[in-house]
């Protein structure tokens, strides 16, 4: 299932425009704050993108809960003012970033914050943001506010993450990438199972460190596919989880059957069933020509002179 494997990793990447969407509202939302924060012009530098838009493995339709995930690098003497409060000064540091952006985001969208972040939720069918502000400390690191249980500071390592990611992907020549768009598509197609988009991309590229190592063309990717699923079997140990792990390596191994046998349509069926509808429907199974068709043969003439 060539084509078809190629043509679904295709339609689920986010088109140009969607990027630049995304693009277009992480900047908006963090030239707000800058402008609040700094005495100086926004350049960018003042935030740092990570999750699935840095990893580029978002994938589309976009949901209602699909959101750019982008750190915002307030001040030293931001931070110190919070780190001062004696009582959540992590709580009221977040509502603040909140009410700078509900100036801007006041119309048809809506802003909240809790936990750790404030989530910008911007109009149907575009990007929400949600922005997490932290302290960027000399090593690299970030600290990070977090508003529950009376509030704390925590470290936060996202360059980590991303440099992790884009070497695994490098690796695989992009298909790290690939297998964790394919596998977000099953989650998604999975609506009762629990499983956050960095987990999912942890079991990744620990799977791919054993398997696939340098990456696969379009003709495996039924094996990389099968063999994540078992990979997923055989180290998960939420019971939940595992349960619909095991029904998609089933119907994997169903679908192989399948197109073992020549009968890409039912296989077809059964990688929708794992991945929705994005994954290609094959209309028929080619048609087989008679094992009893006698072949042609030019009769000799019996007037015809044998030597």
């Amino acid at each position: 299932m060539k084509k078809e494997f190629k043509k679904f990793c295709e339609d689920i990447r986010l088109t140009p425009n969607q990027n630049e969407d995304a693009k277009t509202k992480y900047t908006g939302v963090c030239k707000t704050l800058h402008k609040k924060y700094y005495n100086s012009e926004y350049d960018g530098k003042t935030k740092f993108l990570f999750g699935s838009y840095k990893t580029k493995t978002n994938i589309r339709p976009l949901s209602e809960m699909q959101d750019v995930d982008v750190l915002f690098k307030i001040p030293q003497e931001t931070f110190d003012k919070f780190d001062d409060f004696e009582s959540n000064g992590q709580s009221s540091l977040l509502q603040e970033i909140k009410g700078v952006l509900e100036k801007t985001y006041s119309t048809t969208e809506k802003v909240s914050g809790w936990g750790k972040v404030v989530l910008v939720k911007m109009a149907e069918g575009t990007h929400n943001v949600e922005v997490l502000p932290a302290l960027e400390n000399e090593d690299g690191t970030f600290t990070i506010p977090n508003s529950a249980d009376g509030g704390s500071w925590e470290s936060f390592d996202p360059r980590k993450q991303v440099n992790e990611f884009i070497t695994s992907n490098d690796n695989t020549n992009s298909l790290t990438a690939g297998l964790g768009r394919m596998m977000k598509s099953w989650k998604r197609n999975t609506s009762s199972m629990v499983f956050s988009s960095y987990e999912l991309l942890g079991d990744v590229m620990a799977y791919m460190e054993t398997e696939f190592a340098q990456g696969a063309e379009y003709d495996d990717y039924h094996e990389v596919v099968k063999n994540f699923f078992d990979y997923l079997k055989q180290n998960c140990n939420d019971e939940d989880r595992k349960r619909h792990v095991k029904t998609a390596y089933d119907r994997a191994i169903k679908a192989i059957e399948f197109m073992d046998n020549d009968k890409p349509k039912e296989a077809s069926e059964e990688w929708r069933k794992i991945f929705g509808d994005k994954f290609p429907k094959v209309k028929e199974n080619p048609k087989k020509e008679s094992a009893y068709a006698a072949p042609i043969v030019n009769p000799v003439s019996p007037w015809s002179k044998l030597s």
